[in-house]
């Protein structure tokens, strides 16, 4: 997988790191996002390309893929409602309790799930269920990204 990875990074440069950061946040199946990230920061070395651009890009494909998954789930929600079997009841209090634990505190908790390993991926789905107000979202992911993706880049970055 990983030298697969590097030729793209190789052959393709900001586009492929660009793609790919999309596609772990969108659910891609495979590796750990902190460990692409981190490997895409030494690759990206390696590979003698620009790190304000790196950090940029992935910075900005972390917040693409994350408002592509909240505004599937976010516009999707009556749809799934309909499908659902009719057996399964959804606790509307409970739903209603969870909405406003996630957006109480200026959206913190949204903050530290999407900080947290493994939890992090499901944010944005949860997020667009609950119908959680898209400004909240929004600036919670620009702030996860920058801290989350740039940090995790700039790691991978720093190993040479």
């Amino acid at each position: 997988m990983f030298t697969q990875l590097t030729f793209y990074i190789a052959n393709y440069g900001y586009l492929a790191v660009f793609c790919i950061i999309v596609l772990l946040e969108l659910g891609m199946p495979g590796l750990p996002n902190e460990l692409v990230l981190f490997y895409f920061g030494y690759i990206c070395h390696k590979a003698g390309l620009f790190f304000p651009a790196v950090i940029g890009i992935g910075i900005v494909a972390d917040i693409t893929g994350s408002l592509l998954l909240y505004l599937l789930f976010y516009y999707g929600r009556n749809h799934l409602a309909h499908v659902k079997p009719k057996w399964l009841r959804l606790p509307t209090r409970k739903i209603d309790s969870l909405t406003q634990k996630m957006t109480s505190h200026k959206g913190r908790s949204l903050f530290v799930a999407k900080m947290t390993p493994f939890i992090r991926g499901y944010v944005a789905v949860v997020a667009g269920l609950l119908h959680i107000p898209l400004a909240l979202y929004g600036r919670m992911i620009v702030l996860t990204a920058i801290t989350w993706t740039g940090g995790w880049l700039t790691a991978g970055w720093m190993l040479i």
